[in-house]
């Protein structure tokens, strides 16, 4: 007759440790990597170039009770940079209601490499009126950023509509 062997209960409480243990990384790294923050935001500044009145004497409409939401422009100055740099990144958006009330923009900014997202970015919520806007935003790149191609997905939205662009910039 052969005999079996079973585990010790010693075996079976360090497994289960290991178990608790492997489970509370996975949990501490998925909270870690969600507070990651790839780089440095630093100020944003925000101005109007052009209200209302200008925008509807150049053609622009807006449709009966609807709203016009345009993401006009989105740069990164300088486009190429070095590790630890601060780079300006810049967007030109219109807002264009029915009538003269501000509603709430929020401008996101999302940076990839490599068609991989590096991180949380802030949204920037304002109340706007009607016209084109321009917000300038800095951004510092960190010292230990590959060289490369990234992506800036810049999104601009109301409670209307949204407008996305891409724009790449290369770290050196």
């Amino acid at each position: 007759m052969q005999k079996t062997r079973r585990p010790s209960p010693a075996w079976l409480g360090l497994i289960v440790l290991l178990g608790i243990t492997i489970g509370f990384s996975e949990t501490w790294a998925q909270d870690f990597l969600r507070d990651y923050r790839w780089g440095t935001f630093g100020e944003s500044r925000e101005d109007n170039r052009l209200d209302r009145e200008q925008l509807i004497s150049q053609g622009n409409s807006c449709p009966s009770g609807g709203c016009v939401l345009r993401l006009d422009q989105v740069e990164v100055r300088p486009a190429r940079i070095g590790r630890g740099q601060t780079v300006v990144l810049a967007t030109t958006y219109t807002v264009l209601t029915p009538e003269q009330v501000a509603i709430p923009v929020t401008i996101s900014r999302e940076i990839s490499f490599q068609g991989k997202p590096l991180g949380e970015t802030r949204d920037i919520v304002s109340r706007r009126l009607n016209g084109t806007w321009n917000q300038e935003l800095d951004f510092t790149v960190p010292d230990n950023a590959l060289p490369g191609i990234y992506t800036l997905k810049t999104k601009v939205s109301t409670g209307y509509a949204s407008d996305q662009k891409e724009v790449q910039f290369r770290v050196e």
